[in-house]
């Protein structure tokens, strides 16, 4: 996926994301470990092309 096409808005909560892609750096997003069944629940009939933020992530994570 495209920084650019990452977006702003978390699918979650509707929250800024405070994605870093967007910026070129690492993003916060990748050092929560997160069960991946929650998260495809998470994000069921949403946008794929949009970040959660980090409230949301760590209520994921494992």
């Amino acid at each position: 996926m495209r920084a650019e096409e990452i977006g702003t808005i978390c699918t979650g909560c509707g929250n800024a994301n405070n994605c870093r892609m967007a910026s070129d750096k690492k993003c916060w997003c990748f050092d929560v470990s997160v069960d991946k069944l929650k998260l495809e629940q998470a994000i069921k009939d949403k946008s794929k092309d949009q970040c959660l933020c980090k409230n949301c992530l760590k209520k994921l994570s494992v």
